[in-house]
């Protein structure tokens, strides 16, 4: 509200002071050419206009909402169950069994002895005489040619350049260390008490063979296998078949027909009426009396306090700094071409 108030005043001020401000600038305008210089003959002071805004103590009036809660005694109308026995009845149908006597029609068989006849099949074996040709094998030999590789050995002479390991005998100064027995002498007595091993380093000449490598010049034998070509003649099994009609007696078997008379057993049905007995359920009606109970809603007026807030308008003076925006007349130096 206090924002509200100080934009709408500024603005007021800005409105009454936009006239000044256009007619400063409108005489100031026709006294200068162009280029934005005064006329000779216009020339004078002149005045700009700026915007000043002070701050000044207002006092306004509030209204402010108060809440107040009271007590109140109010009326409601409720509804309370009520139950309440009642007798009642009711028309229940009760099943009764009882026996109907009833009749049905049912086929029973009845079998009687009749005569047929059939043809049959009666196989009859005949032997008769069957040719048939068969592969028969023959052997013969024939003489072949082939060439085979035969392997001749022949000993070659071939000279060989190889190293050999020569063992050389050479002296050699070691050390080695031994372990000698040295007398244990009593220093309050100077007899021997015992003796104790002590090692000692002592130098020898060795004699280490070594392997010196030599080049040696030997001939080796060698066996040297050739083949040459050579054409040999062997006999070879050649195998032919040959065609032969033979005879022989094979068993046809062929059918007749013959007719024979046999005798069959036929089921014939029969209907027969016969009765029986049936249950059947019928349902009677009967009466019955029964309580139940019944709920029953009657209203009443009940009456109950209750808290109530109302809100009340309370006015309160209060003192706000407002912003005040005024136009004030300025002077500003001359222009150069008025000088």
């Amino acid at each position: 509200m206090n924002k509200l108030f100080a934009s709408l005043t500024t603005l007021a001020l800005c409105l009454q002071a936009t006239p000044i401000a256009w007619a400063g600038w409108h005489r100031c305008n026709r006294g200068c050419n162009n280029n934005g210089c005064a006329a000779p003959i216009a020339c004078g002071p002149a005045y700009t206009m700026q915007y000043h805004t002070e701050y000044q103590k207002v006092r306004r009036t509030v209204y402010r909402c108060v809440p107040q809660t009271s007590e109140q005694e109010i009326t409601e109308c409720v509804t309370r169950p009520v139950m309440h026995e009642e007798e009642r009845e009711a028309t229940v149908c009760v099943p009764t069994m009882r026996t109907v006597e009833q009749q049905r029609t049912v086929y029973k068989c009845e079998y009687q002895t009749q005569q047929r006849q059939r043809t049959v099949l009666i196989p009859v074996t005949n032997w008769v005489e069957q040719k048939y040709t068969v592969m028969v094998p023959e052997t013969r030999m024939e003489t072949r040619e082939a060439t085979v590789q035969v392997p001749e050995v022949t000993q070659q002479t071939r000279q060989e350049t190889f190293t050999v390991m020569r063992r050389v005998p050479t002296v050699e100064t070691r050390q080695f260390t031994t372990c000698v027995k040295v007398p244990c002498i009593d220093p309050c007595t100077g007899c021997v008490v015992g003796c104790r091993m002590e090692p000692r380093v002592q130098t020898c000449n060795v004699t280490v063979m070594r392997c010196v490598p030599e080049t040696q010049t030997r001939n080796v034998t060698y066996n040297v296998c050739n083949y040459h070509p050579e054409k040999r003649t062997y006999q070879v099994p050649v195998c032919t078949c040959r065609a032969e009609e033979r005879t022989r007696q094979v068993p046809v078997c062929s059918y007749q027909q013959k007719v024979e008379t046999y005798n069959v057993v036929v089921a014939v049905p029969r209907p027969v009426v016969e009765k029986f007995n049936v249950q059947v359920c019928e349902m009677i009606p009967q009466t019955k009396r029964y309580k139940v109970q019944v709920c029953e809603y009657k209203s009443e007026n009940v009456k109950r306090k209750v808290q109530v807030t109302t809100y009340q308008r309370v006015a309160e003076v209060v003192e706000e700094m407002v912003p005040v925006t005024t136009c004030v007349k300025v002077p500003c130096a001359p222009a150069p071409c008025c000088q």
